[in-house]
């Protein structure tokens, strides 16, 4: 046995500096704490025990590793095996070990709480939706997202990880070569966000995001839907049924964004247009759809979906009649199964919207009316004529949709028909 570690902390330090590892595993006692130990082992590793009864019984409890600059201590007073501790904070962290066991607490079951991964998520949620992290909050449809791309592609995965702080970037690499090229790069920028709020820096005293290799960004894509691939496509949409047949249809006749339709909520739709608050939006500005007749047919055709209580969902496209239309893999699968053979070669959702502006332009409908419809924030129309011109182009949007529309019943021929209003 050792001589005791002097109860000085620079003393303290400079003693276990000077310290040689032996052929065998060593516990030398702290003079200022009892109860505490350092452990050496013959590979020179330090870390930190306690010895107490607990039930009555002789116990130890390891509390961490040694460190001469320690942890931050503002992650808390919390016992952990892998956390590192200075002198100081070692015996800090000994006297509650052995408080608690005098209470008949057995801190080697305590719950690592304040740095669990998933109540740090929870708090990132909730921070994102009540001041954000750049001094407002997040839209709500950005926060919805964060969630659910934390549920399904994040946690999922993580759910042996007790303490934030045992986290590296390889463990975000690893995770990330389980999900497909899509998920990967949704996740890669959820996780970004989280290490790099200041709150979770601040636990870990590092950001692991910049050590981890960032996924591929996608290669630009250029897909305009042929004739006949819009004919194919509106046809299998059909066979789909609700909600996600109607919801193609209407993205193929409207232009635009997949989440702005799937989310469409009923007080969104009259006067034959779909009126969409800021908050909607991607560019976060207030937009309006003009709704031509084949759109509104489309509409009105909907069912209307109920809870189990009877109410009526606020939401026009939804299985549950408490959220919105989400399960998008699973209805593109249905969808390409209608589509039949031959294969239709790989497209997306938003290809939609690039071929509806596509055909918008063969119309020989101007380029403002287009991003009018489209609600994009750049373009033909900018810089002081953006900042001066206010006008909407309603008329003009409403036009072009219904031409956009008479188009497509042209394309698909007589294969027109409303769905049943079931679901």
């Amino acid at each position: 046995m050792l001589n005791s570690i002097p109860g000085q902390f620079k003393k303290a330090a400079a003693f276990i500096n000077n310290l040689k590892p032996a052929t065998t595993r060593q516990e030398i006692p702290d003079s200022t704490q009892a109860g505490l130990y350092l452990v050496m082992q013959p590979s020179g590793s330090l870390s930190w025990a306690v010895r107490t009864k607990i039930d009555g019984k002789a116990a130890k409890v390891t509390i961490g590793r040694y460190d001469e600059v320690g942890r931050d201590d503002r992650a808390g007073n919390i016992i952990s095996a892998t956390q590192v501790l200075n002198v100081t904070q070692a015996r800090a962290a000994a006297e509650k070990v052995i408080a608690d066991a005098k209470r008949g607490n057995d801190p080697r079951q305590q719950k690592i709480d304040k740095t669990s991964v998933s109540a740090w998520f929870d708090e990132f949620i909730k921070t994102a939706r009540a001041t954000g992290f750049k001094g407002r909050a997040v839209k709500a449809t950005t926060a919805d997202e964060y969630e659910r791309i934390i549920a399904t592609n994040i946690q999922p995965h993580w759910k042996h990880v007790g303490d934030i702080r045992t986290l590296d970037y390889r463990d975000i690499e690893k995770l990330l070569a389980k999900l497909s090229p899509g998920a990967r790069r949704n996740a890669f920028a959820v996780l970004s966000a989280f290490f790099r709020w200041k709150s979770v820096a601040r636990v870990m005293g590092r950001n692991i995001i910049e050590l981890a290799e960032a996924p591929a960004k996608p290669t630009s894509r250029d897909r305009v839907l042929s004739h006949k691939e819009i004919k194919t496509i509106w046809n299998a949409s059909e066979k789909c049924g609700y909600p996600f047949g109607p919801m193609t249809q209407l993205l193929l006749l409207t232009g635009q964004r997949r989440d702005e339709i799937a989310n469409l909520k009923w007080s969104e739709i009259a006067d034959d247009a779909i009126t969409l608050e800021a908050s909607r939006t991607k560019n976060s500005r207030p937009h309006v759809i003009p709704l031509a007749p084949l759109a509104k047919t489309i509409i009105e055709a909907l069912p209307k979906i109920h809870d189990a209580d009877g109410n009526p969902s606020e939401y026009v496209f939804t299985t549950t009649a408490t959220t919105p239309f989400s399960g998008f893999s699973n209805g593109k699968k249905a969808l390409d199964k209608h589509c039949g053979e031959p294969v239709l070669p790989e497209w997306h959702l938003h290809d939609l919207r690039r071929t509806c502006a596509t055909e918008l332009a063969k119309l020989g409908i101007k380029q403002e009316v287009t991003e009018a419809i489209l609600n994009h924030k750049t373009g033909k129309v900018s810089g002081v004529a953006a900042i001066y011109n206010r006008y909407d182009y309603q008329d003009e949007k409403r036009d072009a949709l219904e031409q956009w529309a008479t188009r497509v019943q042209g394309i698909i021929a007589n294969n027109v028909t409303i769905l049943k209003k079931t679901a």
